[in-house]
């Protein structure tokens, strides 16, 4: 690694640590932002290392510019530990936020009822529903409608609405099968993934009963 990208280590060991650390401290106007890309880059790989990166830029922190990135971070490196509570906790905080911030915005709005929705976390369903159809405007991209219809569609086979969750599940398996975004110079981004195949064929399988 560089030594430009010292604040982007993708694992960790004292020897890093310590020459993180050593930078850090000589850093002046972008040391909030170069300790959030660090623990963004570190968290899906060492998520307890994450973790307190976090607690240090919010004990340390100079301004909030990098506050819902950091937190997204958080919420990598809780999934990473499988604290799916943990990471929903966080999601909403992060919505909280864009609330307060209209201006900030992430994908949590259906990062979080997909969570919800495809783990049955029973209890945040309503929860999840209604940031569905608070932020619905905010659709872009075609795994963000993935999610957003994927959501409602199992919430609501879950709450045994099969006709209204069959229509959410077509919708999704539309954008499931898309193949470009609606960017010229993007086609490649935000379509949905292999990750989500199980899901997929799952909402195949509702839309087509």
């Amino acid at each position: 690694m560089s030594g430009d990208d010292w604040f982007r280590n993708k694992t960790w060991n004292p020897r890093i640590e310590k020459a993180f650390f050593e930078k850090l401290s000589r850093a002046r106007s972008q040391r909030d932002q170069y300790l959030a890309i660090q623990a963004i880059e570190i968290a899906p790989h060492k998520p307890k290392t994450a973790l307190k990166l976090i607690d240090h830029y919010f004990e340390t922190r100079k301004n909030d510019f990098d506050y819902v990135r950091v937190l997204m971070a958080k919420v990598d490196a809780q999934m990473a530990l499988n604290n799916e509570v943990e990471a929903i906790s966080v999601y909403k905080e992060i919505l909280e936020r864009e609330a307060e911030f209209p201006n900030t915005k992430t994908n949590a709005y259906v990062d979080y009822p997909y969570l919800v929705a495809t783990r049955k976390y029973e209890d945040e369903y309503d929860s999840a529903l209604e940031i569905l159809e608070t932020r619905k405007d905010d659709l872009v991209w075609p795994v963000s409608r993935f999610k957003w219809h994927a959501s409602y569609a199992l919430i609501l086979f879950h709450r045994g609405n099969n006709s209204k969750a069959k229509e959410h599940a077509v919708l999704a398996t539309e954008s499931a099968r898309a193949k470009r975004s609606p960017f010229r110079y993007h086609r490649g981004l935000g379509l949905v993934g292999k990750e989500h195949k199980p899901v997929v064929k799952l909402l195949i399988r509702m839309a087509t009963e």
